[in-house]
């Protein structure tokens, strides 16, 4: 599925905050793919609860500086993992 930069920069301006540019592709591309296009992306990384993290958001499990273990998990779920 092809995405245009909107999207992709969109997505792009939050992420940088926390990851790594090689993690940012990895994130813009899975979170594109799960979720359809930025805004669906950047509503669930700011508000969708993760019972893996205690039902913190993405954002809030970054904000607690947990980004590293948050793209592990979603790495791992992408590659057929359980969430």
């Amino acid at each position: 599925m092809k995405h245009c930069n909107k999207d992709y920069e969109k997505l792009k301006s939050i992420l940088i905050r926390y990851f790594t540019n090689q993690e940012q592709e990895y994130l813009i591309s899975l979170l594109l793919r799960w979720a359809g296009d930025s805004d669906n992306a950047i509503f669930w990384f700011n508000n969708e609860p993760i019972p893996a993290f205690g039902g913190l958001s993405a954002l809030s499990v970054c904000e607690h500086g947990h980004s590293v273990a948050l793209f592990l998990y979603l790495k791992s779920i992408d590659i057929g993992g359980y969430s």
